[in-house]
């Protein structure tokens, strides 16, 4: 699940023009000083530069300048960069043999670890940036947006290639939940936060391969100022990127058996049961989302259980979420 959350970052990298565009020089490797003057993304040992246009939105592990110049940061630890970045480079070769444009693709050394850049195009007014980094131990992403213009670009560049990885950081990481959940009664345990999700299994198991066909559900969390949002339409997308992974080898086959939208107070939410198959193999997924005046939830969990046997405590576990 960590590599498919990773991945699923990736459709970013969608076709888009040719942008006529200055040369732009990314050094073969980045060297690393003044660690102590960088700022550390709490809840994470990733640090950066600090910036004066730039905030920092926690839900969203975020750096905004404005709704156009913006990129997040996302710590996966116990993942094998040299695993996952394959997969990436893979993804960015394929996007490009099918017409996508790729300004730049280039490994690099940044201080101590390996890491991999790329730019691309996205229409005709905004570009896409992505920067992986870490060794055997972990990984990190930052993929953003920004508006085509040469000092936008120099700015965010400059700040996505000054973070770093201190593994001498002690973390919380409660720091990176933003809700409650009861789970005094069940076997299911946290696993690990990525980005806003939290990830839990049976006992903390971990999770192998891509994790699409587990036991498991997450958790997540969003801000409830997104422009535009409708619980509905978010709702379906969801299912939409379940059947249409960016990786198509990790698409589910859905089924959707019931879905529920309510109001419940100041709260809205809708509630969808499916049933999947993942490589010829079944299981039943079930879907809750929360909108509250303080945020928004998202339920997750599949059950490939015989009988299901987890479907009823995943209704349960996601009435119990509340928000900080």
């Amino acid at each position: 699940m960590k590599q498919t959350i990773v991945l699923f970052l990736l459709m970013f990298l969608s076709y888009s023009c040719e942008t006529s565009g200055q040369l732009i020089n990314i050094p073969d490797q980045i060297k690393i000083s003044g660690i102590e003057n960088k700022v550390n993304v709490k809840g994470t040992k990733i640090l950066i530069n600090e910036s004066k246009d730039y905030i920092y939105y926690k839900e969203l592990k975020r750096f905004q300048k404005d709704s156009k110049n913006y990129f997040q940061v996302i710590e996966i630890p116990n993942q094998d960069y040299y695993k996952a970045i394959p997969n990436i480079i893979a993804k960015i070769d394929e996007l490009e043999k099918q017409g996508g444009r790729i300004r730049i693709k280039k490994e690099l050394k940044l201080g101590i670890y390996d890491a991999y850049f790329g730019l691309a195009p996205q229409g005709q007014d905004s570009e896409q940036i992505i920067f992986s980094f870490g060794d055997t131990s972990f990984s990190v992403l930052v993929a953003g947006v920004f508006q085509n213009d040469e000092k936008e670009r120099e700015e965010i560049i400059d700040l996505v290639l000054s973070t770093y990885y201190d593994k001498e950081i002690k973390t919380n990481i409660d720091d990176n939940l933003f809700y409650d959940v009861d789970l005094k009664k069940s076997e299911f345990k946290l696993l690990s936060v990525m980005s806003n999700f939290g990830v839990y299994t049976i006992d903390n198991e971990k999770m192998t391969g891509n994790g699409v066909y587990m036991t498991n559900f997450l958790i997540g969390f969003l801000p409830n100022n997104l422009h535009g949002f409708d619980l509905k339409t978010y709702s379906d997308k969801l299912i939409y990127k379940y059947e249409n992974n960016v990786y198509k080898e990790k698409s589910i086959k859905v089924k959707v058996i019931s879905e529920e939208k309510y109001k419940e107070g100041e709260n809205e939410i809708i509630k969808v049961e499916m049933f999947g198959i993942f490589e010829g193999k079944e299981m039943k997924i079930y879907q809750y989302i929360k909108q509250t005046p303080k945020g928004i939830i998202q339920f997750l969990g599949t059950d490939i259980s015989k009988k299901y046997i987890h479907f009823a405590e995943y209704k349960k576990i996601a009435e119990s979420i509340k928000i900080k």
